[in-house]
């Protein structure tokens, strides 16, 4: 019963489309708010009454964050745009004079890094155009079903785990509890420690992008906080645009091209150093200590099975899954 309960509830996420996205920002909600609805529930207010005041309190405060920071993203995304023709042109630029030099050194002929990176954008600014309708409606499904299971979850998420405990077969009973308080503290202070991570390392690269009067701060900041949630990669794609436009407009901060890398290197490089003293040690404090080659594999699986949203996620799940073997293999299958 419980295999066919499980197997079921699989093949809703990850056949009913944009459901896993919806299900991973619900669980990242869930997390998040669970700690401050507890505390108010302890303080006397019922649960149901704790989770719309909460929900309130967050709706009115990511309102007041989309009225400021919307607009600005707007803007940028449409001077972009209007930019976009120049960047390309200046990206083609730099690949002809470094084919240049690839021939001039090893003496090659025939090299067409040029051509094929001109019909590769090509194709791509087809695409994301065809694919920009088919990205919003995802866009506003998931942003209707996320808030939607995350109230479920905190309302009914003590009595799903009641429920669940129920099936469970009473010697193993004490050690699902435990391994179940275990797995809910793992995945929570996990989930709050990558959110803090990605808001600091945002806004140290919005406020040093705007110190040195980088354009596109804010959209460059943003994707700088969403690939930081990559494990190992994401703060090297997350600076990959900035460097982009630095090597394609050398004159956008000072004349010189090696001064605008420095600068750049310079906001990327403390975000990271401000994250790796700060955040990562409380992150790996809350988890189940991974093998590195461990994570590299689990990443590429990851990414190979769910893509970007794999790399993200693959990571507690593989320390979940270490957690569960271990306490089963532990105190249940190991002799005493």
């Amino acid at each position: 019963y419980i295999i066919a309960l499980i197997s079921f509830m699989f093949f809703l996420v990850f056949f009913i489309e944009n459901l896993l996205t919806s299900c991973v920002l619900a669980f990242v909600i869930y997390y998040l708010l669970s700690p401050i609805i507890n505390f108010c529930e302890r303080k006397g207010l019922s649960r149901g009454l704790s989770i719309f005041t909460i929900y309130t309190i967050n709706t009115c405060f990511i309102i007041f964050c989309f009225y400021i920071f919307i607009p600005l993203i707007i803007d940028q995304l449409s001077n972009l745009e209007k930019e976009l023709p120049h960047l390309q042109e200046g990206l083609l630029n730099l690949v002809t004079r470094f084919e240049n030099k690839v021939v001039s050194i090893f003496h090659l002929e025939n090299l067409q890094f040029k051509e094929d990176l001109r019909i590769w954008m090509i194709n791509q600014t087809t695409a994301l155009t065809s694919l920009v309708p088919e990205w919003v409606s995802d866009s506003l499904t998931t942003l209707f079903l996320t808030p939607f299971l995350a109230f479920f979850m905190l309302r009914d998420g003590s009595t799903m785990k009641r429920t669940l405990l129920n099936l469970i077969p009473n010697n193993l009973f004490e050690v699902s509890l435990k391994l179940m308080y275990e797995m809910n503290d793992q995945v929570g202070s996990f989930i709050r420690a990558r959110m803090a991570e990605a808001i600091i390392v945002g806004l140290v690269t919005w406020i040093g992008l705007l110190i040195i009067g980088f354009p596109y701060a804010a959209l460059l900041a943003l994707f700088a906080a969403l690939t930081n949630l990559i494990p190992y990669l994401g703060p090297i794609i997350g600076a990959v645009p900035a460097v982009l436009i630095v090597l394609v407009n050398s004159n956008i901060i000072f004349e010189s091209m090696g001064m605008n890398l420095f600068a750049i290197a310079i906001v990327y490089l403390t975000a990271q150093l401000i994250d790796a003293l700060f955040i990562i040690p409380v992150v790996v404090a809350k988890i189940v200590n991974l093998h590195p080659v461990t994570v590299i594999l689990v990443i590429i699986l990851g990414a190979q099975l769910l893509g970007v949203l794999g790399m993200i996620i693959s990571i507690p799940v593989a320390s979940l899954l270490k957690l569960f073997i271990s306490t089963f293999y532990q105190q249940a299958i190991r002799p005493s």
